[in-house]
């Protein structure tokens, strides 16, 4: 299927102080502590996580917080009442401001590539894919197999709204540097930065990846 469109709602919070990146989780737990009835804003389910790709996203971009639903998840961010106050370790933070806005963005393949721009860290990598890249000496080689993954995220997002792909989707990665990131006491996982072109429409600022939820993996669309 050719490109098409889905529904993306964001909120933005305007809050008295700036957020910062590492309070990202802090604001996943606030909202998803509000909206326990509802998997969607946690992603975690009677058995524990959720293992599918979150249409929930958290995001502080720019010193503000942000919450984006895709589709199912937009529906849902369309009916959140904005609080007047976050608190993030037993901090109350009040809203200033906020924004609630709901678009139409396209999705689906392209007939010619889009490039795309990593604005936070990548975590696309698994223990035994980990091993296979640490290993792999050349740049190319290991372009080779974030491509790989990079297709794979895609679909995964496509599955979780239901969109068919019947075309074969192409990405081009380019590495500008890799980090550790600490995920959780004693667990960290690598970051990828860097970009990448492929023939398939994706939403701006929307996270793909590994804690895609918790704001990692967050594209931008790079304007040629």
């Amino acid at each position: 299927m050719l490109e098409t469109r889905c529904d993306v709602t964001t909120i933005t919070l305007y809050c008295i102080r700036p957020l910062q990146n590492n309070e990202t989780p802090k604001l996943r737990g606030f909202f998803g502590n509000l909206y326990r009835n509802r998997a969607e804003f946690h992603h975690h389910g009677n058995t524990g996580l959720i293992y599918q790709h979150p249409l929930i996203q958290y995001k502080t971009i720019s010193g503000t917080g942000r919450m984006m639903g895709l589709e199912k998840g937009a529906f849902l961010l369309q009916a959140v009442d904005i609080p007047n106050a976050i608190e993030i370790d037993r901090e109350r933070i009040e809203v200033l401001e906020s924004k609630r806005t709901t678009e139409q963005v396209p999705i689906g393949s392209t007939k010619k590539s889009l490039a795309y721009r990593f604005i936070t860290p990548w975590l696309a990598l698994n223990e035994l894919n980990y091993k296979r890249f640490i290993s792999t000496k050349s740049i190319t080689g290991r372009e080779n197999i974030l491509n790989r993954i990079l297709v794979g995220n895609i679909l995964s997002l496509c599955k979780s709204i239901g969109f068919s792909v019947e075309e074969r989707i192409v990405s081009s990665m380019q590495i500008e540097g890799t980090q550790q990131i600490e995920i959780k006491n004693g667990v960290e996982l690598l970051g990828i930065a860097g970009t990448f072109s492929v023939n398939f429409a994706l939403p701006n600022w929307w996270g793909i990846g590994k804690q895609s939820a918790r704001g990692f993996g967050t594209i931008q669309r790079v304007e040629e």
